[in-house]
């Protein structure tokens, strides 16, 4: 019991240092760049509520408040109401000043986020293995005598780290043959691949064309094949009382000896109940399970209708430690930046056009507590690494055009530098009025995808029903 709590207020402990990190590095992208430019900034603040500490240094009032999801920089003359015309005020300076005050808040997340890629991939960089466990017989990789177990650490003289990385190597339609690098028993040999093009979907569902070498790399335990790992809080396995280790070994009496086997018995259950034998500490139970129908993605990345029960299999993921020197951890932090930038926009494009569900592709507070969680749990590089991605979409999301963000003010600016005037106060004013309520919708819609996800409306349902 005293573990247990021990042990949650160290995650909470973590999760706070983790958002106040990114948040004061934010802020001081904003600061830093009024001191430069002569502008007075009243208060440095971190958090939002009632304040807990306030100092006085050099004219600014640094502050920590109680609720530490935020945090702002005031700046003498930032509002028409407070403008008095003086030298060292915001809306004194030139618009193009005002948009690097603005701008540089992201742009000092993009460089945390770059230095934290440097940092992981110097100390090791957690990818997912690139050992070969299955290859599909005639395909590209058994006819070029690539085997089960090679590692792969290079394609077309370019190093591999990890398998999404892998992945976005051989994106692209060119059908010239790929040489690929290995590493077996020890020893480094090279190969080369004839690639079919396929159409494989991204991390995101884009469908695009992949170079396809007929390979698998995920880790295959047969002594796991069918038994549970995890669980979707919101489902009907977790409802209906199954956890985690349970092995199931029959559903409505046919056999379950893999994973395949399992989904094929619940996606010919046309939606209505089952009953679901399984083994727990030596005992057979039995539990009755309605599967909910969900909408999902092919291998083809359309979307179609299927059933599920919310559990995972209990395969042992397998992550490598990718090292690299100073030079290549310079380039390959690059890369992994322009990625994650690019694949954020990708999903908030999706987003927006109603090609993914927003339950799938955003998280809140609660959401970003439980991957900080899982990262500080795994060790210092998984860390970084979080901290890196969620630096970096910290960033991306401040720079939507919609006020009070970072975007909306910039986008403002540039309308006050073409017409060479800003915005009527009451136009301003209904710009602002706008912004605000979009963003509180969008909070207010963030945590709702939150309590469902991570189960909090059923826990709390169970506090007091």
């Amino acid at each position: 019991m005293i573990g247990s709590i021990v042990a949650n207020l160290q995650n909470i402990f973590v999760f706070v240092v983790f958002l106040s990190v990114l948040i004061i590095v934010h802020e001081w992208g904003h600061f830093i760049t009024a001191k430069r430019l002569g502008i007075e900034v009243q208060r440095f603040a971190l958090g939002f509520g009632p304040t807990i500490f306030s100092k006085v240094y050099e004219g600014t009032r640094y502050m920590i408040n109680a609720i530490p999801l935020g945090g702002y920089v005031k700046m003498a003359g930032d509002e028409r109401a407070e403008y008095q015309g003086k030298p060292g005020e915001f809306l004194s300076k030139p618009a193009g000043h005002r948009a690097l005050v603005v701008l540089n808040g992201p742009v000092v997340n993009f460089i945390l986020a770059y230095l934290s890629f440097v940092i992981v991939f110097m100390i090791g960089y957690p990818g997912h293995s690139t050992t070969i466990t299955k290859i599909n017989e005639g395909g590209p990789a058994a006819a070029a005598g690539l085997r089960v177990g090679d590692k792969i650490i290079g394609v077309d003289a370019r190093k591999i780290y990890g398998l999404l990385n892998l992945d976005a190597r051989l994106e692209g339609d060119r059908a010239a043959p790929a040489t690929v690098t290995v590493v077996r028993k020890g020893e480094v040999i090279g190969f080369t691949v004839n690639p079919e093009i396929v159409d494989k979907p991204n991390l995101v569902g884009r469908l695009r064309k992949v170079r396809d070498f007929g390979i698998d790399t995920f880790p295959i335990d047969e002594n796991l094949a069918n038994v549970i790992g995890g669980l979707e809080p919101a489902f009907p396995a977790k409802k209906a009382g199954l956890v985690a280790g349970d092995r199931i070994v029959e559903i409505d009496g046919k056999k379950i000896t893999d994973w395949q086997s399992l989904q094929s018995a619940v996606e010919t259950s046309a939606g209505e109940q089952i009953r679901i034998k399984i083994i727990r500490d030596g005992q057979e139970l039995i539990k009755s399970v309605t599967p909910k129908i969900v909408t999902a993605q092919n291998e083809s990345g359309q979307n179609m209708q299927v059933r599920r029960i919310g559990i995972s299999p209990k395969q042992e993921i397998t992550l490598d430690l990718f090292r690299f020197g100073f030079i290549d951890s310079l380039v390959f932090a690059g890369e992994e930046l322009w990625f994650i930038t690019g694949l954020t926009y990708e999903a908030l494009y999706r987003l927006v056009i109603g090609a993914a569900k927003a339950e799938e592709s955003v998280a809140g507070p609660i959401g970003i507590f439980y991957i900080v969680k899982g990262a500080a749990e795994s060790g210092i590089s998984h860390l970084l690494f979080v901290l890196g991605v969620i630096s970096a979409s910290l960033a991306i999301f401040n720079l939507l055009p919609v006020i009070p963000l970072d975007g909306g003010h910039l986008f403002l600016l540039g309308i006050e530098k073409v017409r060479g005037r800003a915005l009527s106060p009451k136009a301003d004013e209904y710009v602002a009025r706008v912004g605000f309520s979009l963003i509180i919708l969008l909070a207010l819609f963030i945590f709702y995808v939150d309590f469902v996800r991570w189960g909090w409306f059923d826990y709390i349902g169970n506090l007091f029903g």
